[in-house]
């Protein structure tokens, strides 16, 4: 599948469908109505996972390969999941429960799927397999895709002189299955409007029909006789009403002298061989339906009484042929001729000895009404598409990171800090992983990192995009287009840990959270701006606000959110190295040209300590002071190529990148003197102490201390300044402030 546009509807989205019927081959109109549903999404850009349950016949006792290979390449993904009972068994009372063919496998399996893919929309057909929906979380938008009533079904087969067969069951329990979903589609508009009264679940009349490709018709038969076609599958459905067409027809055709031949191809032919009819033709099974339709002059669908869509008139509309056909037959569709809506077997009968009688011509006219009535039925189908696709939008629920291609690359500060935010946001709403700068190679290079990360998006303006595209179409990364992928996303939420002009662009309807010292590690710069005009509401999450902070943020109108840059302790896994030398390093952070910064190194060497600068992005150097910036000192301290220091002393004021590095130290359990202005966002210790130095006289106090008092003397407060650190207490008010997000846009949907 080519990712190269991304103005399609579904550019970079993910589709689960759970059908019970194949796609392969296209031999059934239920097949045909399913494969034109997946088909559908993909060529406007999602990814389809199509997930088979085989409950028909000829799939019970064998894997038709062809069919298998065929999906197998349709589709992205193609999951089989075995039945683990018996198949389409008979009710246990008078009308089947909803679940009662319910198969636990496929509950299993699902656990399984959505806890390691997020999909945008999962469609489930048939009503049957309804409880599907519950398995989906609530990030995933519901389909129950019903393609039959099947309440009032049993009574339909009673008035037919039929036993009960395949599934029929009650209000009450076909209420059950709509419920389940965030959207029913119907097959045609008369049973959208009995779905509508059953359920709280939006209803759409969603009829199948394929794009319109006319065969050529037949020149005229040589011995006069009009050809028409009748197509139908086996059961006793169309066993009984074709039956009674002809038996109908058969006194009509012998007084009226009618030239007149019913070619009936399909399988239900096998059901017709005990009769014998002068004037019909029984085929058998047809192995290309084009090739049937291009044999006769028109195509006749007699079906009187039924349940679902006449799945056989779209299809004669699609080849453009001449249809006759009972206005049941037609209900669906947007009928143009009066042929269309005929009343009773005796009418259709009548009609066929009119065309018969009548000339050529006024077959190529029926044809023409044929088109019309495509054009007709295929703007309503678009129209429930489009509206389909405006609920998803609405409801969806989707959180977009905005990364640094160096999140890929494991052992990174950027993978570490993606990794810890992935399985929490992930629980609220689908996740996508968007890179905005880099190169596209860190992604290539890491397929591991992909998978992980679930749904991942490259910005198509990334450096070596285009030499990438089909390595990382394979790895199902999507590149796109990024000013038009998000605004086709609307995402509830956009984090962004890398800055794109996309990002800065703004989207109306979108919360924009940004990381700052992330941003800040990927810029390699303390100056950027921070996204906020634009979007609906803003907000900056760090650990700690600066003076520069609070200037950009007033320029952005965003909000102030104090929390640390690794969301998850128990992520923070990383080994630096440790110094055996017996040398004592002191990191002093903070602006080479600050004379604390000089004041406090002087401290250090008074107590036997060798103290080094760690400094913001492009300060420079301090005289007679070792010093490394500090994203070379996050990086080294996360890969271990450094070794610690027995404590730090924070001046920085919030420099970006420098709040991240306090963090870290903190995580390793290195003692941070801090001054009034480096306070963290929540105190870590009240009432002074090593940790705090509010003057020069504490300063020095704190690192006496440190230098030359037992660990052991200040362990409790280190204890008590860690703990809170690894509670995760900054992160949790994201996770809190997203879902109350995602709540909201449940109130507005509902």
């Amino acid at each position: 599948m080519s990712w190269a546009s991304s103005s399609k509807s579904w550019a970079g989205a993910r589709i689960a469908v759970l059908s019970p019927t194949p796609t392969h081959p296209q031999d059934y109109g239920n097949r045909k109505r399913i494969f034109r549903v997946c088909s559908r999404y993909a060529e406007e850009g999602a990814q389809v996972s199509f997930i088979h349950y085989p409950a028909e016949l000829e799939w019970r006792g064998r894997i038709p390969r062809r069919a298998e290979q065929s999906m197998r390449q349709a589709w992205n993904q193609y999951f089989t999941v075995a039945p683990t009972r018996l198949l389409h068994t008979d009710p246990s009372g008078s009308h089947h429960t909803i679940d009662e063919w319910w198969d636990p496998a496929i509950g299993q399996f699902l656990t399984w799927l959505f806890s390691v893919q997020s999909f945008d929309a999962f469609i489930v057909n048939y009503s049957w397999l309804s409880k599907a929906l519950e398995f989906a979380p609530r990030s995933t938008f519901k389909i129950l895709d019903t393609h039959d009533k099947f309440s009032g079904r049993r009574q339909m087969l009673d008035s037919l002189g039929l036993h009960g067969e395949f599934f029929y069951t009650t209000d009450a329990e076909e209420r059950i299955a709509l419920d389940r979903s965030d959207l029913v589609w119907a097959i045609k508009r008369e049973e959208a409007a009995e779905l509508a009264l059953m359920t709280k679940s939006p209803v759409l009349a969603l009829p199948h029909l394929d794009p319109f490709t006319p065969v050529k018709r037949p020149a005229p038969d040589a011995e006069g006789y009009l050809r028409v076609g009748v197509m139908g599958a086996r059961n006793n459905v169309n066993r009984m009403n074709i039956t009674a067409f002809l038996e109908a027809a058969e006194p009509i055709f012998r007084d009226a002298f009618a030239s007149v031949k019913i070619v009936v191809g399909g399988t239900v032919c096998s059901t017709l061989e005990n009769r014998r009819w002068p004037f019909v033709e029984l085929l058998g099974r047809v192995e290309k339906v084009e090739d049937f339709y291009a044999s006769v002059d028109c195509v006749a669908v007699p079906m009187r009484i039924s349940t679902g869509l006449k799945i056989k008139t779209g299809e004669a509309l699609s080849l453009g042929m001449p249809v006759v056909a009972l206005a049941h037959a037609f209900e669906g569709y947007e009928s143009t001729d009066p042929l269309h809506r005929l009343n009773d077997f005796d009418d259709m009968a009548k009609a066929l000895v009119d065309l018969s009688f009548a000339p050529h011509a006024r077959l190529d006219t029926l044809a023409g009404s044929s088109r019309r009535a495509h054009e007709l039925t295929a703007a309503l189908l678009a129209d429930a598409y489009r509206r389909s696709d405006q609920m998803v939008r609405e409801k969806r629920q989707q959180i977009v990171v905005a990364v640094d291609s160096r999140a890929f690359i494991p052992g990174s500060i950027f993978n570490l800090v993606l990794n810890s935010a992935l399985e929490d946001l992930g629980s609220l709403a689908a996740v996508t992983v968007v890179v905005v700068k880099g190169s596209a190679r860190d992604v290539a290079a890491n397929a591991e990192s992909a998978d992980r990360f679930r749904r991942v998006v490259v910005a198509q303006d990334l450096a070596d995009v285009e030499p990438l595209r089909d390595a990382l179409s394979e790895m199902g990364v999507g590149v796109f287009e990024l000013d038009e992928y998000l605004k086709r996303a609307r995402p509830a939420v956009l984090i962004a840990d890398a800055l794109h002009s996309a990002v800065l662009a703004g989207l109306p309807d979108t919360v924009a959270i940004s990381r700052t010292e992330m941003i800040a590690l990927s810029q390699g710069s303390g100056d950027f701006a921070i996204p906020g005009k634009g979007y609906c509401q803003a907000y900056v999450s760090a650990p700690r606000l600066s003076a520069r902070l609070a200037i950009a943020m007033a320029t952005a109108g965003a909000e102030f959110a104090a929390s640390p840059c690794i969301w998850r302790s128990d992520e923070a896994k990383f080994a630096p190295a440790r110094d055996s030398s017996g040398a004592r390093r002191v990191a002093v952070m903070g602006n080479p040209s600050s004379p604390a910064v000089q004041l406090a190194a002087g401290m250090a060497r008074i107590w036997g300590l060798e103290p080094f600068l760690v400094t913001g992005f492009g300060k420079g150097e301090a005289a007679g002071l070792d010093s490394m910036e500090v994203g070379d000192f996050v990086a080294s301290l996360v890969e271990g190529r450094w070794l610690l220091p027995a404590f730090a002393i924070d001046l920085s004021a919030g420099e970006p990148g420098l709040a991240l590095a306090r963090e870290l130290l903190d995580r390793l359990h290195i003692p941070v003197v801090a001054t009034s202005q480096c306070a963290p966002a929540r105190s870590l210790r009240a009432g002074g102490g090593p940790l705090a130095a509010r003057s020069e006289t504490e300063l020095w106090a704190a690192v006496r201390a440190l230098a030359v008092e037992p660990a052991q003397a200040h362990a409790a407060a280190l204890r008590l300044s860690w703990r809170e650190l690894e509670s995760d207490r900054g992160w949790g008010w994201i996770a809190r402030y997203c879902a109350k997000v995602f709540e909201i846009n449940d109130a507005q949907f509902a």
